[in-house]
C-alpha cells in the first residue's frame, strides 16, 4: 500500500497557510500593485486549470478543504474519462473509493476552477501507487471570464481544458474573470513560464469597463504582446479578437468605443507586429468562435457562454490553435 501526496499543474506558485491549508496562485503575487489589482489578485488565487494526477489501479482518494458559497466542484477522471464530480463549497472532506480500474490507470483530480478555495489534503492511497506528469506541448492561454469559464459546469468543461485535453497538452490556464487588463505582472509571469504556445483572448473586459480609449488600447496591447515576446522569441503567440457579444457590438462605453472597436484595433496591433518581422504571431478572429445564432443561444447573460458554448468554443478554437505550432 503506498499513500501518495498530489503533485500538482498549472499553477505558479502555491501558498502555504496558517493550519497547512495550500491556496494556488496563478500569478506571481510579487508584481501585484495593491489597491489597483486586488480584483486581479482575488481571481489569480482561484484554481482554473489546476490538477494533479496518479497511475494507479485503484484505491482511496482523499480530498478536504474549504470553498466560498459559489466555488466551482472537483472533477475526477480516469483515462480522461469523468467519474466523480464532488462538491467544494463550505468546508468537507471527501473519500472516493476508486475501484474497478485497469493497472496504471491514469487518474486525474481537478480543482475547482472558479470560487474562493483552499485545500488541506489530496492523497491517494492504494496499491501501485505513483504520481503521474503532464506530457505533451505547454499552452499558456489569458484572458477574461471567458478564459476563466465561471459558467462552465465543472473544471474540465471550460473551453481551456476541453481544447487542452483534445490536443494532448500541459494548460497553464490564466483566465481572471474580469480582470483582463493587460498588466505588467501577467505579462513578467508568463515571461517566466515554459510555454510551446500562447494564446490571448482579449478586449472585452477594456470595452466592459472603459479601462482603455482609442489613444490607450493600441499602446498597451503592443506592449504586453513585445514583453511576452522578448522572453519567448520563437514560440507562437496567437491573439484571439472579441468574441461576439450582440449588446454590446455597436454600444458606445464610457469611452466612446463599441466592443467592435476593440476588435479593430486588437488585429490592427497584431497586424503591425506582423509587418514589423514578426513571423510568430497570429490572430484568430473572435467572430468566428461563435456565430450570431450561437452567440444568442448561448450567452444567456449575452456576455459568458454556457457549459455548451463553451463546448462549440473547444471544437473551433482545438484544430485552429493547434494549427498554429
Amino acid at each position: 500500500m503506498a499513500s501518495v501526496a498530489a503533485q500538482f499543474s498549472g499553477v505558479f506558485s502555491i501558498q502555504q497557510e496558517q493550519g497547512g491549508a495550500r491556496r494556488f496562485h496563478r500569478l506571481d503575487r510579487a508584481g501585484y500593485l495593491p489597491p489597483s489589482t486586488d480584483g486581479l489578485a482575488n481571481r489569480a488565487a482561484m484554481a482554473a486549470g489546476v490538477r494533479a494526477a496518479w497511475h494507479t489501479s485503484g484505491g482511496m482518494l482523499t480530498l478536504a478543504g474549504h470553498g466560498g458559497p459559489d466555488c466551482a466542484p472537483y472533477d475526477i477522471l480516469a483515462n480522461g474519462r469523468r467519474i466523480h464530480r464532488l462538491p467544494a463549497a463550505g468546508s468537507h472532506r471527501h473519500e472516493v473509493e476508486l475501484g474497478g480500474l485497469e493497472p496504471d490507470t491514469l487518474v486525474e483530480l481537478w480543482l475547482p476552477h472558479f470560487g474562493d478555495f483552499t485545500l488541506q489534503e489530496a492523497m491517494l492511497d492504494g496499491e501501485n501507487v505513483t504520481a503521474a506528469w503532464g506530457a505533451g506541448r505547454r499552452w499558456i492561454t489569458y484572458g477574461s471570464s471567458i478564459t476563466h469559464c465561471q459558467q462552465a459546469d465543472g473544471p474540465t468543461q471550460t473551453w481551456p481544458a476541453l481544447v487542452a485535453a483534445r490536443n494532448g497538452w500541459q494548460l497553464s490556464n490564466l483566465g481572471f474573470a474580469g480582470e483582463c487588463q493587460l498588466d505588467p505582472t501577467v505579462a513578467e509571469t508568463i515571461a517566466r513560464m515554459p510555454a510551446d504556445l500562447i494564446s490571448l483572448c482579449v478586449g472585452i473586459n477594456s470595452y466592459n469597463a472603459s479601462v482603455f480609449s482609442k489613444r490607450s488600447y493600441g499602446p498597451a496591447l503592443q506592449g504586453f504582446l513585445k514583453a511576452v515576446r522578448a522572453a519567448h522569441p520563437a514560440v507562437p503567440v496567437v491573439v484571439i479578437t472579441p468574441v461576439l457579444s450582440l449588446p454590446r457590438e455597436d454600444k458606445a462605453n464610457e469611452v466612446g468605443w463599441t466592443l467592435a472597436d476593440y476588435r479593430r484595433a486588437t488585429a490592427h496591433v497584431v497586424s503591425g507586429m506582423q509587418d514589423a518581422g514578426d513571423t510568430r504571431l497570429h490572430v484568430i478572429d473572435g467572430t468566428s468562435v461563435l456565430t450570431e445564432q450561437e452567440a444568442a443561444d448561448r450567452l444567456p447573460d449575452t456576455l459568458h457562454p454556457d457549459t455548451a458554448g463553451y463546448a462549440i468554443m473547444a471544437d473551433r478554437l482545438a484544430p485552429q490553435l493547434a494549427a498554429f505550432l
